[in-house]
């Protein structure tokens, strides 16, 4: 006859207080996704009191000889709009991921939760070094090249919106392009790649480098390309010495079994 086993009331307790029903976590979302879009939408709206000064810098990566103009009788509104958005967001990022670490947290494990929160801080810190290094580096040589390929003969006037988007586009771009150490990292976590086999990609990692970099700064200037192409490049290693590093980290199957039994 089998005997049953006596219920610890306190972890009872502590697991019916972990559980959470479908309804409390969508009431949850709710609550932190507004304090989210509030965030961002008070952060947004500090930028209009600025509105010419924000002009003048988005102009600065322009030659002398290059003018915006304003196309529809809207468009500088809303490329003026486009551009708090995306600023009230980079000010509000670490409001909303409080939120989302808040809003995870719980359904993760004390080991998950310390790379999680660590590797926050260094994510924003290195989209923010990109959005810098795109802004000080790339963009200017871009742009420089691009806006004097024209013949002598031809005015170059580009229109706000157009402008706003491709700046928009390209510091969004490197920004991402900063963070592959982490995707590479996350990648390694989860046993899809590892050091090894991205230390015997090397070759090809650095003739993809030298291409995306020829075609973020299409100058034909080869110190250019090199001042973008050694970066990526550094990024490439510092996610090969993250892969071993998530490795080492990360026990084996087979000893999680056997410690288990």
């Amino acid at each position: 006859m089998a005997t049953s086993q006596p219920i610890d009331p306190s972890a009872q307790n502590q697991r019916d207080e972990g559980m959470m029903t479908l309804r409390e976590h969508l009431v949850e979302f709710r609550w932190r996704l507004t304090i989210s879009v509030v965030a961002i939408l008070v952060c947004s709206l500090t930028f209009w009191p600025f509105k010419d000064f924000i002009f003048d810098i988005l102009q600065s990566p322009l030659g002398q000889d290059v003018h915006l103009q304003q196309i529809e009788p809207t468009e500088a509104f809303f490329s003026f709009f486009k551009v708090a958005v995306l600023g009230g967001i980079g000010i509000a990022s670490p409001v909303v991921l409080y939120q989302i670490m808040a809003y995870v947290s719980p359904g993760l494990y004390p080991n998950e939760k310390r790379i999680f929160y660590a590797s926050i801080p260094a994510m924003l810190a290195m989209f923010f070094i990109g959005v810098m290094f795109c802004w000080f580096v790339i963009l200017r040589f871009t742009l420089n090249f691009l806006t004097g390929f024209a013949p002598e003969d031809i005015n170059t006037e580009l229109s706000i919106d157009s402008y706003v988007s491709f700046v928009a586009r390209m510091l969004l771009v490197v920004g991402l392009v900063f963070e592959t150490p982490f995707a590479i990292f996350l990648l390694a976590k989860f046993r899809i790649v590892s050091a090894q086999r991205l230390k015997g990609f090397r070759r090809y990692a650095i003739v993809v480098i030298v291409i995306l970099a020829a075609v973020i700064t299409p100058t034909p200037d080869p110190f250019t390309q090199m001042a973008v192409a050694i970066p990526m490049y550094a990024l490439y290693e510092l996610g090969v010495l993250l892969a071993g590093l998530a490795r080492t980290e990360a026990p084996p199957a087979s000893s999680e079994s056997t410690s288990s039994s």
